[in-house]
Order: C-alpha cells, then structure tokens, then sequence
C-alpha cells in the first residue's frame, strides 16, 4: 500500500507571487492623476454646456421679443424684471420662456423703450462683470450679451 505524502504545502523556489506594495502605489498614484485630468475635463464639458444652454435660451427670449414687437410696434417697457416679461411674453412663443439662466441667475432685460433691447446673462458668478470673447470663452464667470437679436458679447464672437 502506497505511503500518504507528507508535504500537503506546494514547493516554493524563493519566489512569492504577486504585486509589491511600491507596484500598487505607482499604479494607484498612475490612476490618480488620469481621475484628476478626467475630473477637471469634465467640468469644463459641463460648464460649456451651461454656456451654450444660456445662449439657446436667450435666442429664444429675442425671438419671443420681436414678435412682440411686430405685433404692439414696441419692446416691453424698461425695468420688468424677467418673471415678468416672461410672463408679459406668454402669448408670443409656444414653449415655456426662463427667466433663469443654466446657472440658475435671473436674465436681465433692458431696452431704450424706442428700438433696441438687451438681454444679459452675468455668467456663472452671476455678478455684472466683464463680457465675454472669443478669447475668454472658457472663463465661465463673464457676461453673454444679445442686443437686438444678435451677440454683442459671446464665446463665438
């Protein structure tokens, strides 16, 4: 009858198998910084749609505006804030009109009460500041500026 083995353990040769601590510190610190790149990029991506998001609306509001003055002859009066030209607003478009840019900050309207009108948007920082450019275009905080149904002050212009 053959003799049970004695040696249940396998035979190392010196050699564990395995990842050491320092490769899984370069491998986590290696992943730590693509998360920080990813996280950062990402931001910008949101914050661009924000930017684009506010224009569309103001477009909508311009478009909103100039029926209304085709229809009555004149802009709404100066000083209404922007619940209350959407409101004013109601019977010219057929979708629901903010009165919030995608940052959550009122528009601000203002005419000459003659023939020009502008809307404004103060940015993420929601502060009157300096107008966006072309060149500015991804300093979030400056101000989109539509007078008279075209940009005076955008990322594109």
């Amino acid at each position: 009858m053959p003799e049970p083995k004695i040696h249940d353990r396998p035979v190392h040769d010196g050699h564990e198998s395995g990842f050491s601590l320092v490769e899984v510190l370069i491998v986590l610190a290696i992943l730590s910084v693509l998360l920080a790149i990813a996280i950062v990029s990402l931001t910008d991506a949101f914050e661009r749609t924000k930017q684009r998001a506010t224009m569309s609306d103001m477009r909508t509001i311009s478009k909103a505006l100039e029926i209304y003055r085709a229809d009555t002859g004149h802009y709404p009066a100066n000083g209404q804030g922007m619940s209350q030209l959407v409101l004013l607003l109601i019977p010219y478009q057929t979708s629901v009109l903010p009165s919030n840019d995608a940052w959550k900050h009122a528009y601000t309207y203002s005419t000459d009460n003659v023939d020009s009108y502008s809307i404004e948007s103060f940015g993420k920082d929601g502060v009157d500041g300096v107008d966006v450019s072309y060149s500015t275009r991804f300093e979030f905080d400056r101000d989109i500026v539509l007078a008279n149904g075209l940009f005076s002050a955008s990322p594109e212009t």
